[in-house]
């Protein structure tokens, strides 16, 4: 079992984190993930917590005793399942990560849909730490966020981090910072080999870089975005992830 660095997009080696992030009895576990459902919460689910099997998809449906999750395009993990012992469910709903494990599971085919069908988990964890859950593409990735201005203009701002939710972008010297709240619609964020992804973000956040130097760090999140295009986001944030643990 791939145990990897604190602070990662994968699962947590369960014996690793704090008792006091774990929630146990299954009506407390039916909540989080009826809540998960509700707020159509992207959930990357991992076969034996492998990071090369994965599907990124939502929960469909919270019974009191099961869950589904929606396999539909997502053929080659389905057939890893069929010899998966576990699946590992991970989810980011703001900065909480919230990590279970599925060990009662099976393929169903329901009105031309392509489900997993799990019994509901006894406990799951909610894991809190600061900034994390974030990965910094490498320097020859040249990983940017292109922010339309008019239709004739673009200004480009280097990614210094990106998550399933947001990004942190950095300002240049003398560039006034954007009131928090604004929406910047039409963005797309690039990187060498990849397709651009296309966005609309809104400032949460804005802080003077530390260097002095008149530049700006602004976090944002994503706004309005539809399920296809986080899909996109989150495989890169694996993508970036699997490279950094190989290279460590």
């Amino acid at each position: 079992m791939p145990t990897g660095r604190p602070d990662t997009v994968f699962p947590d080696p369960v014996s690793a984190l704090p008792a006091d992030f774990r929630i146990g009895g299954r009506l407390a576990v039916r909540a989080i993930l009826r809540e998960l459902g509700h707020r159509h919460v992207l959930v990357t689910l991992y076969a034996d917590e492998r990071h090369d099997a994965f599907a990124i998809t939502r929960l469909t449906h919270v019974g009191d005793t099961e869950i589904e999750f929606d396999l539909g395009g997502q053929e080659s993990f389905t057939r890893v399942l069929a010899s998966a012992r576990d699946v590992a469910g991970v989810a980011f709903p703001g900065q909480i990560k919230t990590q279970f494990r599925l060990d009662a599971f099976a393929v169903a085919e329901v009105r031309g849909e392509t489900l997993l069908r799990a019994c509901m988990p006894d406990e799951l964890y909610r894991i809190q730490r600061r900034d994390a859950f974030r990965v910094r593409p490498p320097a020859f990735d040249e990983a940017c966020c292109v922010r339309r201005l008019a239709p004739e203009s673009e200004v480009r701002y280097p990614l210094r981090d990106l998550s399933a939710s947001g990004a942190s972008l950095l300002l240049p010297p003398g560039e006034p910072p954007p009131a928090i709240g604004t929406v910047w619609p039409h963005c797309r964020i690039e990187a060498v080999g990849e397709s651009a992804i296309p966005c609309d973000l809104v400032v949460c956040h804005v802080d003077e870089h530390p260097s002095g130097n008149g530049s700006h760090r602004v976090g944002v999140g994503f706004h309005a975005m539809p399920g296809d295009v986080l899909r996109r986001v989150q495989v890169y944030v694996i993508g970036v992830e699997k490279r950094l643990q190989r290279s460590a």
